[in-house]
C-alpha cells in the first residue's frame, strides 16, 4: 500500500522503533523504498553571536567556501553515522534505503521533504531526544499538523 516512506531519524529509541516499523511495512514490496532523514544541528557561521565570539577570540572569519566545505564534511559524517546505526534495522531491504541529512528546524525540514511529493507516508517516533513530556513530542505533533499525507507515530 505504501511505497515511498519518509522516516525522520534523530537517533532516539523511538526513531529506531519507527525505522523498524517502516521496514516491516514495505520490505515485502519490491518497489517499496525508505528515505531516512536526519535533521542535523549545523552551526550558523553568519549568526551575529558566532561572529562576535570569533572576533572576541581573535579568530578570523570563515570564508563562504570554507563554511560550505565544513558543512559538506559535517553532513557526510552525520550521514555515515546514521547509515552505520541503521544498518541492522534496514537489513531486509538495505538496497532500497536512501539517507538524507539536512539542517534547520526539525519540523520544518521534515515537512519540506514530505511536501516534495515523493512520499506517501511518514513514519516517526512519538518523541525524540529533546522531547517534552506528553503523549506526542513537539516535533511529531508539529509534523502531524503541517503535512498533507498520512503520519504513523510509533512508540
Amino acid at each position: 500500500m505504501f511505497k515511498n516512506v519518509l522516516v525522520p531519524y534523530d537517533r532516539s529509541d523511538n526513531a529506531r522503533h519507527a525505522l523498524r516499523e517502516a521496514v516491516n511495512l514495505v520490505k515485502d514490496d519490491p518497489e517499496g523504498k525508505i528515505t531516512v532523514l536526519h535533521v542535523a544541528v549545523m552551526p550558523d557561521f553568519d549568526d551575529p553571536m558566532f561572529v562576535a565570539a570569533a572576533q572576541m577570540a581573535g579568530v578570523t572569519a570563515v570564508s563562504k567556501s570554507d563554511a560550505l566545505a565544513a558543512q559538506r564534511s559535517y553532513y557526510d559524517s552525520q550521514k555515515q553515522t546514521i547509515i552505520n546505526e541503521a544498518a541492522t534495522y534496514v537489513e531486509p531491504m538495505r538496497d532500497r534505503v536512501v539517507y538524507r541529512v539536512t539542517s534547520g528546524k526539525p519540523q520544518d525540514a521534515i515537512a519540506e521533504f514530505a511536501d516534495s511529493g515523493l512520499y506517501d507516508l511518514i513514519v516517526m517516533g512519538c518523541r525524540g531526544l529533546g522531547a517534552l513530556r506528553g503523549m506526542l513530542g513537539s516535533v511529531s505533533y508539529a509534523v502531524l499538523r503541517s503535512v498533507d499525507l498520512p503520519v504513523l507515530i510509533v512508540k
